[in-house]
């Protein structure tokens, strides 16, 4: 992520500089995801449209969750166990 922004990647300015290989990563995992090849799976996974906004919800999360040099990120990783186990 550093090196993108450093070099001034085209992708680092999409994702506004902030966790530019996750978000990368969540738009071409979910692109694949929802192209008709998948329907049946998808279906599967997510029957409902409730289900699927949560599903990539968690998804999201669960891939920014791997930007461990982002401040912000940890902070909010911080407060969120200290919620749960305090």
């Amino acid at each position: 992520n550093v090196q993108l922004v450093k070099e001034e990647a085209e992708m680092a300015r999409k994702y506004g500089e902030k966790s530019t290989a996750e978000q990368n990563s969540v738009d071409i995992a979910w692109n694949l995801l929802m192209s008709d090849r998948f329907a049946s799976l998808r279906r599967t996974i997510c029957p409902t449209q409730d289900e699927l906004r949560r599903f990539r919800q968690l998804v999201v999360n669960s891939v920014m969750s791997t930007d461990l040099v982002d401040a912000d990120l940890k902070k909010l990783r911080n407060d969120r166990w200290e919620k749960a186990f305090s």
